[in-house]
């Protein structure tokens, strides 16, 4: 009996340190992944790109160059080129997976291709202050689209509008608030390009009855 009592704590004790040995395992997060951007077409985007890994902190990357992602672990990822001109398109895949190998590094490339552009676009981004400020939010008009619904501190994006002098109307706008510069104001849309425009409403104190 105490012959085998003797055998099995030696195995007991082997078995309980092996379990926290795989608790103490650690995950190396020094990996790396090289992101390459080369574009080309007719009409190529020239203002750059973001990159993003796994839905992560987005990255400034120039056309024709390159940029690295580090505090990677090992194993795959899935990267996004994303903030390309409406006349452009990634050739391939978009996002993309990318295995981060045991030495630590990774490359991916995405080519950029763009025809001529024929549209653009506006992003505009809408900001109320003062002492009584509009919390309904207002009705958004650009000639060439429908007209949307923004908050009062909010953004909307249109794209396909024609190039030339288009409108922009703030409409719902509540007394004693006002768009400053006007409204409508008149905003030029450049092909290729998403124009941003600022729109700020300041509300003074409400008036009496």
């Amino acid at each position: 009996m105490s012959t085998r009592l003797h055998s099995l704590v030696p195995l007991a004790i082997l078995a309980f340190a092996a379990g926290c040995d795989e608790t103490l395992i650690s995950v190396s997060s020094d990996g790396r992944i090289e992101v390459s951007v080369s574009t080309d077409g007719s009409d190529p985007d020239t203002d750059g790109f973001s990159v993003t890994v796994d839905g992560g902190t987005a990255r400034f990357v120039a056309p024709g160059g390159s940029v690295v992602l580090d505090s990677l672990t090992q194993g795959s990822h899935s990267v996004l080129l994303s903030g390309l001109a409406e006349n452009c398109q990634v050739d391939g895949s978009n996002p993309r997976s990318v295995v981060v190998g045991p030495d630590g590094q990774a490359d991916v490339s995405f080519d950029v291709r763009c025809a001529r552009a024929t549209t653009g676009g506006f992003t505009i981004q809408v900001s109320t202050s003062g002492e009584a400020p509009d919390t309904d939010g207002y009705a958004l008009s650009v000639a060439g689209a429908n007209i949307r619904g923004i908050g009062p501190s909010a953004s909307e994006t249109f794209t396909g509008l024609t190039p030339g002098a288009h409108l922009i109307t703030l409409k719902d706008v509540d007394e004693p608030c006002a768009v400053t510069g006007g409204n409508p104001q008149p905003f030029t849309v450049i092909a290729g390009k998403t124009v941003l425009i600022r729109l700020a409403v300041v509300c003074g104190a409400p008036s009496l009855p």
